[in-house]
């Protein structure tokens, strides 16, 4: 579900939030008004490239219980995925009767549409500190479905630059899902930034989900920590703007952690 498209270009609408700007600089409404817009204009752009994915022409027969890039490490499980036993940090190795095998965008889509229809489980191999197990999820067609369609009008209300149907959107894919995950979170919070309304709340959220995937990562991608920490970034100017204080929470979990956050 992760895409290194949304991440790449999330980081370039990171870049141009509206009201960034320099030290000492003070923005005229005229310019504001324009970098609302061009942060808007790369918003409508990803979502007409989301919509081109053919993975979002159709629904996948069962839920994928897991938040995986083209490694196959887990680093989101649903609430459902989690009580069959699937824990953050497993590698997927096989689905039904495919296995998975080297790196690759798609492939554990393409195990998972090869499912079959109408079954009330499916198998599933992962790989944990060394040991192979298998899990048997629940198939849960009609969460798989709805999970589609919002993740498909959501990213329609994006590019209609109906910006409270892409919330809306957003908070049904999680739904659906069954737990927080960072990609409909980075949706609807550049969402509220182009609708003139950045939420620190959402933004919160969506820095939490990421340093949940980044923990649950043995080998976390550059990219994904440059997010965290531009997320990190927009909670403090949010703060210094008026915002609750959520940074500061965020910086002592991240060094918890072991992720040291960018000097200030």
């Amino acid at each position: 579900m992760r895409s290194l498209a949304v991440v790449i270009l999330a980081l370039a609408l990171a870049g141009s939030i509206p009201g960034g700007v320099e030290a000492g600089e003070a923005p005229t409404q005229g310019t504001l008004d324009a970098r609302l817009k061009e942060y808007a204009d790369l918003l409508v752009t990803l979502g007409e490239e989301a919509l081109r994915q053919p993975r979002l022409a159709s629904p996948l027969p069962c839920l994928a219980h897991w938040l995986a890039g083209s490694d196959h490490v887990v680093v989101g499980v649903s609430e459902a995925g989690s009580a069959a036993g699937m824990e953050l940090s497993d590698t997927l190795r096989r689905i039904g009767r495919h296995d998975l095998t080297g790196h690759g965008d798609g492939l554990w889509d393409a195990a998972i549409r090869a499912l079959p229809h109408g079954k009330s489980s499916y198998a599933a191999d992962v790989d944990r500190k060394g040991k192979r197990l298998r899990l048997v999820l629940p198939c849960a067609a009609d969460r798989a479905k709805t999970l589609q369609q919002a993740e498909q009008a959501m990213w329609t209300a994006v590019t209609r630059r109906d910006w409270t149907a892409c919330l809306t959107r957003g908070a049904e894919m999680m739904a659906a899902f069954g737990g927080a995950m960072s990609p409909p979170l980075l949706v609807t919070s550049q969402c509220a930034t182009a609708a003139g309304m950045p939420d620190a709340r959402l933004t919160a959220a969506l820095a939490r989900a990421l340093l949940t995937e980044m923990v649950a990562h043995p080998g976390p991608q550059p990219d994904l920590r440059e997010q965290l920490f531009l997320t990190l970034r927009q909670l403090e100017a949010m703060h210094a703007a008026g915002d609750a204080d959520y940074a500061t929470s965020l910086r002592a979990d991240m060094v918890r952690l072991g992720v040291e956050p960018k000097a200030r």
